[in-house]
């Protein structure tokens, strides 16, 4: 019996509660053992939702996956203060709640625009080598340097008063911890707040109702999981293309670069009509990027 060979290409998975994402990538990679695979973009255990798993040729494209915008359901619980900033942590703060929903809904929309966030000290920031949850387990103090992020829009913001629990949407920028984002709010309102649930809805193009749930996943057969890969060439299909001579084609696989117009930096490269992978466009001169 012939296997099919593994495209390079993106999943879109749904993960789920309770696991880190490098878990999602140890069973991908179980999955096409013979495949580079990477996620974009953390999700914490406690969060669900959009997870791009990059298989092959496309684990390129980490970077540039992990750079867009991103959006994502929160729910949060007023009056309380964790150290994790979620309800996994400890709770270091707790105080009566006497708000009404207008000065909420308020003090949370201010948080929309350009700011420094400073991220939690249980996150996996490196500082000096070592990761700032590491410290936080031994008690030690490091500094936390804040962070440029961008909040674009807070919407379908629900309040339940006698729940205390509040629920709205959010777009971001990268780099974006909502967890802190969470507890900013609760400082801001004047009681608190620690993050309850968190799902992610999209991030770039991946939406999470074309997503598929990890465990989904994991029960089709083989060529059913092939075919939920979604090609390099397919997610750059709105991409400007770009057709290659035989010629130029030869000295752009060499590394030569050309001119040419674009306002897409990611450009599709073919030749003969048959795609051959992707290109840069830096100030008007294209070079190899993804070749397959």
């Amino acid at each position: 019996m012939i296997v099919p060979q593994t495209k390079n290409g993106i999943l879109n998975i749904d993960k789920p509660q309770g696991i880190t994402s490098h878990d999602v990538v140890d069973a991908i990679r179980k999955i096409f053992p013979d495949q580079k695979v990477g996620h974009t973009g953390t999700l914490d255990p406690l969060a669900t939702g959009v997870l791009p798993i990059c298989i092959g040729e496309a684990t390129k494209l980490s970077d540039n996956l992990t750079s867009e915008i991103k959006k994502y359901s929160v729910k949060m619980l007023l009056g309380v203060e964790t150290d994790t900033y979620d309800i996994t942590g400890r709770i270091v703060f707790a105080s009566v709640f006497n708000k009404d929903e207008i000065y909420i809904k308020e003090r949370i929309k201010r948080f929309i625009g350009k700011q420094q966030q400073m991220p939690p000290k249980y996150s996996a920031i490196k500082v000096e080598g070592k990761k700032l949850y590491q410290y936080a387990r031994e008690n030690k103090d490091v500094e936390i340097k804040p962070r440029d992020i961008e909040i674009y829009n807070i919407d379908n913001i629900k309040i339940d008063l006698e729940s205390k629990e509040v629920a709205f949407d959010v777009e971001c920028s990268k780099g974006t911890y909502v967890r802190s984002l969470v507890n900013d709010i609760g400082k801001k309102i004047g009681c608190g707040a620690t993050m309850t649930e968190l799902r992610r809805i999209r991030t770039g193009n991946f939406k999470i109702e074309d997503s598929i749930p990890l465990y989904d996943f994991l029960k089709l057969d083989y060529i059913d999981m092939l075919n939920k890969v979604i090609t390099i060439e397919d997610y750059y299909i709105e991409n400007k293309k770009i057709t290659l001579s035989d010629d130029e084609l030869g000295r752009f696989l060499n590394g030569v670069k050309f001119e040419v117009q674009s306002s897409d930096q990611i450009v599709r490269v073919y030749n003969k009509g048959k795609y051959i992978g992707l290109g840069i466009v830096e100030n008007k001169i294209l070079k190899r990027f993804i070749i397959e």
